[in-house]
């Protein structure tokens, strides 16, 4: 008899042991999850203006970055980019895929940069009015001496 009462109690224990293990994870707090709300500039847009000569095709894509818990209380999403864009210049036959940039917001704008070489080309986008704006300034690096300019174009949401 003494035999089965050990067995039990070793049995009891090991369950309490278990018992508290199991409350001790269920218990445990879980991570915060903020939800990621995406950009209306999110998509594919192409140019009302199907003669364009400068930009046809515009992608973008938001970023959601975690936020990093800062020592004084101060904290910001790193990195501070807030998407990513791609641009397709007016090329025959086929339009010219510029790659994927970063963009950085800026007061009722998003920029980005591209470099190819010769000159540093600066990408600004906003939506107005159901419309994407994106204006490209071109910044000639290359000593050829031809004018820096700035072309505006407007696009349409063809995608989500």
């Amino acid at each position: 008899m003494y035999k089965p009462f050990a067995a039990l109690l070793v049995g009891v224990q090991a369950l309490g042991i278990w018992g508290l293990t199991t409350t001790g994870m269920l218990s445990l707090p879980t991570p915060a999850q903020a939800l990621c709300v995406s950009s209306p500039m999110d998509g594919v847009w192409q140019n009302v203006n199907p003669n364009a000569r400068s930009l046809v095709k515009v992608e973008y894509r938001s970023s959601c970055h975690d936020v990093v818990q800062c020592p004084n209380g101060n904290c910001q999403s790193q990195p501070t980019d807030v998407g990513r864009i791609r641009v397709y210049g007016s090329c025959h036959p086929t339009a010219c895929d510029w790659g994927w940039t970063s963009v950085y917001q800026r007061p009722q704008w998003v920029r980005g940069k591209y470099d190819p070489g010769f000159a540093n080309k600066w990408v600004w986008a906003k939506i107005q009015n159901n419309q994407l704006i994106v204006v490209t300034r071109t910044q000639f690096k290359d000593n050829s001496n031809r004018a820096n300019y700035e072309t505006w174009d407007n696009f349409r949401k063809v995608s989500p």
